[in-house]
């Protein structure tokens, strides 16, 4: 019996270890998708972060891509910035492609898999590995492509699409990036137009116009910016000859400075599909819109003092002998008593719509009648002086930050006593 016993638990265990195997022994993929499709396996045991470089080989030349520092460019036919995501979704596609084991019966030509017709894709990792595919057409149904894995053939049918991002021309790469600018790190613009030009300067305080003029419109310069950094190229005007698009005499010249440098764009003739520029992609055909950047007029801030709310710790006004300090306090405001009130916010309020005249003839400031202080902490302070009564009604002032003296407008000086307790 005992024998008996011993024999049964051999056998037993022999069939737990065939089912284990039966179990954990890798079959062919089925498509999830489709149960009576036949076995699927991957096309390449690929991590996309591993891949160095990228090549793609057609009847219409060889595109060559690498990666130095984390960055893909193109290097051949030409040494260009490249859009990455471009690159990228390629390797990300490849790596994460499946094929049929089934081939298909038929000459490679009715796949688009002939050596006239498809593109050989190789990515290289490291150490040296190259990784080829031959990709064809795009399969007319179930959003899946022809490949081969050997130029010979047979064709198979992959997993997704590929053919649309690999039958791309080098423009199609190309980066479309015209400039390196952006509203957080430029520090000086410079407008050309037809002999006119503005200098935009800013500071810790703000943008002015420039070196020794009044302030300059924050926002509107901000948005000036922001549309310049989105500037794309519509076309590549390579070999063009750049007098023959005026862009060698330019009408309009564009600068932005910041700690990389000087960037600049020297626009061209234009008409209603787009302007001809000189930019740091080289020679292109921009959108129509370029143009509106080029306006040397409209700058001037016509509010009274910028008010940062949320890194104020002080606000102190004094008006004609008569004045009041709020300290910020932990859920608002304390008055010089330490009481808190709801008065710094009313005061606040009347700064953030309180306007400016800077504009027309030059005013002299005065005597001081009053004085504007907006601190926060050693970060920055911005203290306005008010001075004489003008003629013409309201006061001149003068910024401490910089700039010659300029008009407050009655009603804004009457918002400002009012605001007084």
């Amino acid at each position: 019996m005992a024998r008996q016993n011993q024999l049964l638990s051999v056998l037993a265990t022999i069939l737990l270890i065939l089912v284990a195997i039966a179990v954990y022994t890798d079959k062919p993929e089925k498509d999830a998708g489709d149960p009576d499709a036949p076995a699927q396996h991957e096309l390449f045991e690929l991590e996309a972060d591993a891949a160095e470089s990228l090549t793609l080989q057609s009847t219409a030349g060889t595109l060559s891509f690498t990666k130095t520092d984390g960055a893909w460019k193109m290097t051949a036919p030409r040494e260009i910035a490249v859009e990455e995501r471009r690159v990228s979704e390629i390797i990300d596609r490849i790596a994460g492609l499946k094929v049929q084991d089934k081939p298909f019966d038929g000459a490679l030509k009715d796949f688009g898999l002939d050596e006239a017709a498809r593109v050989m894709v190789t990515i290289g990792t490291a150490g040296g590995k190259a990784l080829t595919v031959y990709v064809g057409r795009d399969a007319p149904a179930w959003y899946r492509a022809y490949v081969a894995e050997k130029p010979e053939g047979p064709a198979l049918l992959a997993s997704s699409r590929i053919n649309e991002l690999v039958a791309r021309t080098a423009d199609d790469f190309r980066s479309k990036e015209v400039w390196k600018v952006s509203t957080a790190t430029a520090r000086r613009v410079r407008i050309e137009v037809a002999g006119a030009s503005v200098v935009l300067r800013k500071d810790d305080h703000g943008w002015w116009i420039g070196d020794e003029g009044p302030r300059a419109s924050n926002k509107a310069i901000e948005d000036w910016l922001s549309r310049a950094s989105l500037l794309r190229a519509d076309s590549f005007l390579d070999g063009v000859d750049p007098g023959t698009v005026g862009v060698a005499t330019p009408t309009i010249t564009l600068l932005v400075e910041d700690e990389a440098g000087t960037h600049t764009l020297a626009l061209g003739q234009s008409d209603a599909t787009g302007v001809a520029a000189q930019t740091e992609a080289g020679l292109v055909r921009l959108p129509a819109e370029a143009s509106a950047l080029a306006t040397v007029d409209g700058w001037l801030d016509d509010s009274l003092v910028p008010v940062r709310r949320v890194q104020l710790e002080t606000v102190a006004l004094t008006l004609g002998g008569k004045g009041v300090r709020y300290a910020r306090a932990e859920s608002g405001w304390t008055d010089e008593k330490g009481v808190e009130t709801p008065a710094g916010d009313a005061l606040l309020e009347v700064l953030t719509a309180a306007k400016a005249d800077r504009t027309g003839e030059p005013v002299t400031l005065g005597e001081t009648w009053g004085t504007l202080s907006l601190s926060e902490g050693a970060a920055r302070n911005e203290i306005l002086t008010f001075g004489q009564e003008l003629p013409t009604g309201g006061r001149a002032a003068q910024d401490a930050a910089g700039g010659p003296p300029f008009r407050v407008p009655a009603e804004t000086i009457a918002a400002l006593e009012a605001a007084l307790p």
